[in-house]
Formats: C-alpha cells, structure tokens, sequence
C-alpha cells in the first residue's frame, strides 16, 4: 500500500484530535505528532474540506472533529490528506508492466487489494482510538474461496 508521509501526517493528525477530546491548536498537533507545522496546515485543511475536522477561527479556535470518531473511516482519512488509497501499482488502471492481464500474482493482488481497501473502510477512528487498540481481524477473501485470516 502507499503510505505517503502526507497520509500519514493526516491519520496522526486524526487520531491526536481523537484523543484530545477537545479543541486543539494547530501549533499543538504539529509539535505533538513531529509534523511540519507549515505541512499540518496544508492537511488540517484538506481534512477540513473532507469535514472530517472542523476549524474554528478565534482566541479560542483550533480544530476538532467535525463529527463521532466511529463515523470516520481510515479509508476516508487517508484520502482527504493525500490521495485515495492505492495498494498496488500494477492492479490500477494503466498498469504499464508487459505482464498486464496476463500475470498469475495479479488476480492476488487485485483480491487482497480489494479485501484491504474494504478493511479501511470499516476500521474507524474509534476503532484505534484507544492506545494498544485490539485491532478486528483482517480477512481476505480470494475468488477461489481460498480464505486468508491476519489477526489485527
């Protein structure tokens, strides 16, 4: 999966307002979480465009969620920080590898793609708010009924 420092910085980001349980400057969470601040700005807005956190301007401004941690999906975070989520090059559309459609891995890679994609968006903030969270377990589910457990 492509993880990219900005969806990274925004899961953070998330997660920090999650646990905070209160408004919370940007200086903060940039400071707390090790990010840019300049960076945390940029994202703080996108994840404000995608109102999964709402900005409140003022003495007493700052940013908070925008609505219950359980309703805010990993997938949904990681998209508005940065992109939508990519598992593998070679299953998107315009895969330029020779092997395209002909390759034996990529039907794996295309189900476990699917099976994770779907995984992010049941998981929610809630879901990890807590520290040392237990994590639901992860199933992929193969075309040939071929079934793939990790635990979480």
């Amino acid at each position: 999966m492509i993880i990219t420092s900005k969806s990274d910085y925004g899961m953070r980001a998330a997660l920090h307002l999650a646990r905070a349980g209160r408004r919370v400057r940007l200086h903060e969470i940039a400071t707390e979480q090790h990010i840019p601040e300049s960076l945390c700005a940029q994202i703080m807005r996108r994840l404000v465009a995608a109102q999964i956190v709402r900005s409140l301007a003022g003495p007493q401004g700052g940013y908070e969620l925008a609505r219950e941690a359980s309703t805010i999906s990993i997938a949904s975070i990681l998209a508005a920080a940065d992109r939508d989520i990519c598992i593998f090059r070679c299953v998107e559309d315009g895969c330029d590898c020779e092997f395209a459609g002909k390759c034996a891995f990529q039907g794996i890679l295309q189900a476990f793609g699917k099976s994770f994609s779907e995984y992010l968006q049941r998981l929610t903030l809630e879901d990890i708010r807590p520290e040392g969270a237990k994590l639901p377990p992860f199933t992929v589910v193969e075309s040939k009924d071929v079934l793939v457990t990790a635990k979480g």
